[in-house]
């Protein structure tokens, strides 16, 4: 059976097969888009994804999950907004993710067996559709097995998981007749990566990769939806209601798409008698010099580029950063290439011609921005072997020194995968080690990955630690004479069973 690829998104996903001519397609939902909305309206009975979700956002106490990809590996925070629990069951972001990829499996599979590519008495349920899925490159060790996981519970046979600015580049470079290193610059709905690679006729080798995993379009969006809150607000001395919120946060999601095409859009809001129309504008004129919070907080008019200078800032310090620590100038790169809706805004290409000193094209033909890393997951899948990814995150352990606790250093960050560390411990009974994740050797300063539990032997013991092709963390203990021992990373968490979850998704009533 061929691989398909997904974009699991945080804000939009897609699925892509290869064609009998060896070129990646987008699988179309059944609402004949490309591209469905990583969106959830569940009640723990239906579930509708995407679209039909979407449409439900206006129903008062409408059961909705979305943004549930900046959950995922995260601490889970029992009695919160992070709960996700449904009549009694707690799916965590790791469920919600596998409800979505159900979702895009179902209409994988549809699209599949209607085109003869599946034989004509298969089962959905009982049918593993092997996958690749992407992740940002800056994931670590427990989002991507989380997220592996998720594709699991979903009924997917995840033979891989990649990193969606090294799908993007492939989608870009898999016919390039000569080689290049590229830069591939991916902000989408709530993640960043900045990727440099080698590339050419379908091979590629990561060179290096930064990011974040909580920036993307979404913040950008909530800067025009706090304007427009305190907007309303000032005009008419009220505050727009709770169960507005959907509307307005769609009002505030249309505006920057507006603003990606013209220079001024107007919001209108009706409520209560009061109509409102609020204006935002792109850009600041040119004779404008006036930048100051204060201003921009009183009666200075909405300017989306220059309230966006923080994010831009941040996406800025990123890429140079990333070239510094790889000793790889701008005159170095042969292309840079967009990925992630959000390039859509001009003020993100526009910084990179800045800080590069040339034109980056905004339109490649047979390049989407919305598309390109679903396809490129099935190219890879259809040339696994052909790609040489690096580590995300430097791994560590806590141990002594000088009496404080300091992370000394295993496998290090941007290390070409699979990678592997292997160490000789004096250990004590019961021994623990603590596993982060993280460029600093001040644990305060890193993320606490878990724990490995030596188990009772004591003396010399040999820890090795592996990173598979997929990013993902295994660890192995030696105890003399010669005992084997494959340790499990213990996380400080709640850990959803991942048998039951299964079992669950695969009940739950997924509408297409």
């Amino acid at each position: 059976m061929d691989v398909i690829g997904i974009d699991l998104g945080t804000t939009f996903s897609s699925v892509a097969y290869i064609d009998s001519l060896g070129m990646a397609q987008v699988i179309p939902n059944s609402d004949a888009s490309e591209s469905t909305p990583s969106v959830i309206w569940f009640d723990g009975k239906v579930v509708y994804v995407g679209k039909k979700a979407n449409d439900r956002k206006i129903l008062p106490s409408s059961p909705i999950f979305e943004f549930v990809k900046r959950d995922i590996g995260k601490p889970r925070y029992i009695n919160t907004i992070y709960d996700y629990e449904i009549n009694g069951f707690y799916f965590g972001a790791l469920g919600m993710s596998s409800i979505i990829l159900r979702k895009l499996k179902k209409e994988a599979f549809n699209f599949l067996k209607k085109n003869g590519l599946l034989p004509s008495d298969a089962d959905e349920k009982n049918t593993l559709i092997p996958a690749v899925i992407t992740v940002p490159a800056y994931f670590g060790d427990l989002q991507r097995q989380e997220t592996k996981n998720a594709g699991i519970a979903a009924g997917l046979n995840v033979i891989s998981i990649i990193n969606e600015p090294t799908a993007a580049a492939l989608a870009y470079g898999h016919s390039l007749k000569s080689n290049k290193k590229i830069l591939v610059f991916d902000l989408g709905g709530g993640t960043f990566d900045v990727t440099i690679l080698e590339i050419y006729n379908g091979e590629s080798s990561v060179l290096a990769s930064d990011g974040a995993d909580q920036l993307g379009g979404k913040d950008w969006d909530d800067i025009i939806l706090e304007y427009i809150y305190s907007e309303y607000r000032k005009l008419t001395g009220l505050d727009i209601p709770e169960d507005m919120g959907w509307d307005i946060q769609q009002k505030a999601l249309e505006a920057k798409y507006s603003l990606s095409e013209d220079e001024q859009t107007i919001v209108q809001i009706c409520y209560n008698g009061n109509d409102v129309e609020i204006i935002l504008n792109r850009n600041a004129p040119v004779n404008d010099l006036t930048h100051s919070e204060m201003d921009m907080d009183t009666d200075r008019p909405f300017y989306f580029d220059e309230r966006s200078e923080n994010l831009l800032t941040l996406c800025r310090a990123i890429c140079i950063r990333l070239l510094e620590k790889s000793s790889i100038s701008w005159g170095d790169i042969d292309d840079i290439v967009l990925a992630g809706g959000s390039c859509r805004m001009p003020m993100v290409p526009q910084m990179l011609e800045r800080i590069s000193g040339r034109k980056i094209p905004r339109n490649i033909p047979g390049f989407s921005f919305d598309t390109s890393i679903a396809k490129g997951a099935a190219i890879y899948g259809s040339r696994m072997g052909k790609v040489q990814d690096v580590t995300s995150k430097t791994i560590g352990i806590e141990v002594q020194y000088n009496g404080s606790p300091y992370i000394e250093f295993l496998i290090l960050k941007n290390k070409q995968l699979p990678a592997y560390f292997e160490q000789s411990f004096k250990a004590k009974a019961n021994a623990v080690l603590k596993v982060y994740e993280g460029d600093s050797h001040r644990p305060d300063e890193c993320t606490l990955r878990g724990r490995l539990e030596l188990g009772n032997p004591e003396g010399e013991v040999i820890v090795k630690m592996n990173i598979s092709v997929d990013g993902v963390l295994s660890c192995i203990v030696d105890y003399p004479p010669n005992k084997h021992k494959e340790l499990r990373i213990i996380t400080e968490d709640v850990e959803i069973d991942l048998d039951e979850l299964k079992n669950r998704i695969s009940c739950i009533d997924i509408r297409l």
